[in-house]
């Protein structure tokens, strides 16, 4: 089939189809290399631009990891001029961390700087990704063992920032792209490391795809076929662990056990994997997620058991389960002078703010007394009587009425004034420095990061 202006917009048109309840694009945003791929997109795109009323743009991500990278910059430049389309360069480090690929890093920096581009609602980047790369891509995830959301590979559309991300051409192979190209003369340039081996893609492209295609020659289509019945077979396992998460979640992103224990093992899984992408964490290997059924659904119910993996802490209290990024480490002897105003940040990516109230919380006269008001940490010991108690009760006995996690408690700031507990921000204010009813108080909201869960 041959590549034509009216062939893209037809794939637009069913990307739009897709998403009826969202704003109409306001601009469409092409991740423009100065490669084939690419170029072939921006022509195309440029070419329809009569019949679609979005405003068009290009952005070029210079890495700066090879020589001819400024080379790249003017060809896209002159390209896009001559096309009348607005360019933005953005330059990034694309340093790999260690254990990363150079290919990785490069990626990961790029889609970094892109989502600084898409603003609004009505952006959406469009990249060049086309249905040989799709089936690479299939074959790369299969390789590495993943699950039917890594075989679906690269979604023809996602949300992506403030916008939305599409790949028009997934239904499009290599060879028709490079024939477009000649049809136009188009002028492109060609990144060396496409041709290195040393990387899986590329072995895959030059050395396995050629003799996979001269005996299935339908290969790269029959392979985007499979990805596309896998992101359904996702889609579909991602509705079912939603319907089997309700009722389950309590606001603090915390997992019932003991509703979770009431699936069968693939659905618990198939749970903890929506809990776990819903919060932004990283999912684990299917052995760590095989650990993480034995550890925290079949433990004792007086054991609190803890799980890591790169990025992610799972832990266990009172039949819940919860997930954070790893704790930061914290000082004991941790304090801070405070005036009780505006808004204050600690060092474990968390913060106490301040509001004017009438008749709850503290005094709010307390910066007034000239007494040190001071942010502390729990040492052990402390007391307090809370308004309304009438007794003193220890902030041990105070947790655990409240249901606050043991990893919780010890990053928990306590309100000090002089040498006395007068708060414990997001649990209660001790007696002898409440407000007075009907006077001027200060509450204290303590907001706490994900790593606090």
């Amino acid at each position: 089939m041959t590549m034509t202006p009216s062939r893209l917009l037809q794939a637009l048109h069913t990307c739009l189809a897709a998403r009826p309840l969202a704003a109409y694009p306001r601009r469409f945003i092409i991740a423009y290399s100065g490669g084939l791929d690419s170029h072939c997109l921006l022509h195309l795109l440029s070419a329809c631009r009569r019949q679609l009323a979005v405003s068009i743009e290009a952005v070029h991500v210079h890495h700066g990891l090879l020589d001819d990278a400024d080379h790249w910059v003017e060809h896209c430049r002159q390209v896009c001029r001559q096309l009348d389309v607005p360019l933005t360069v953005l330059h990034v480090e694309a340093r790999a961390a260690k254990g990363e690929s150079p290919e990785a890093a490069a990626r990961k920096a790029r889609y970094a700087a892109l989502q600084n581009i898409i603003v609004t609602e009505g952006d959406v980047l469009l990249t060049a990704q086309h249905r040989d790369d799709q089936a690479e891509t299939l074959l790369l995830q299969l390789f590495r063992g993943s699950g039917s959301r890594g075989q679906a590979a690269m979604p023809r559309q996602r949300a992506f920032a403030a916008g939305e991300h599409w790949r028009p051409l997934l239904d499009v192979s290599r060879d028709e792209l490079q024939e477009y190209a000649a049809q136009q003369q188009l002028n492109w340039v060609e990144d060396p490391s496409n041709q290195d081996s040393g990387f899986d893609r590329n072995y895959l492209r030059h050395e396995v795809m050629p003799v996979l295609q001269r005996r299935w020659p339908a290969i790269t289509e029959t392979l985007s076929r499979v990805a596309s019945q896998q992101a359904e077979n996702e889609a579909l396992l991602e509705a079912l662990a939603a319907q089997d998460m309700q009722g389950l979640l309590r606001t603090d992103h915390s997992l019932s056990l003991a509703g979770l224990g009431g699936l069968d093992a693939a659905r618990q899984r198939n749970v903890l994997r929506l809990w776990l992408r819903g919060q932004g964490l990283t999912l684990p290997s299917r052995r760590k997620l095989l650990q993480v059924q034995a550890d925290m659904l079949e433990a004792a119910q007086d054991r609190n058991p803890h799980l890591e993996w790169p990025g992610v802490e799972l832990r266990r209290y009172r039949g819940r389960l919860y997930a954070m990024a790893p704790l930061q480490a914290v000082k004991a002897d941790w304090c801070r002078d405070w005036g009780l105003r505006g808004q204050v940040d600690l060092p474990w990516s968390a913060q106490l703010l301040s509001r004017k109230t009438v008749g709850e919380g503290l005094r709010a006269d307390l910066g007034e007394t000239g007494q040190r008001i001071q942010l502390r940490l729990r040492h052990g010991g402390e007391r307090c009587r809370p308004i309304g108690r009438g007794q003193h009760h220890s902030l041990k006995k105070l947790f655990q009425e409240a249901g606050i996690p043991p990893w919780q408690r010890q990053r928990m700031p306590l309100l000090f004034v002089g040498d006395e507990l007068a708060a414990v921000p997001g649990l209660c204010v001790c007696e002898p420095f409440a407000a007075p009813k009907g006077g001027a108080g200060l509450w204290i909201d303590w907001r706490a990061s994900i790593t606090s869960h």
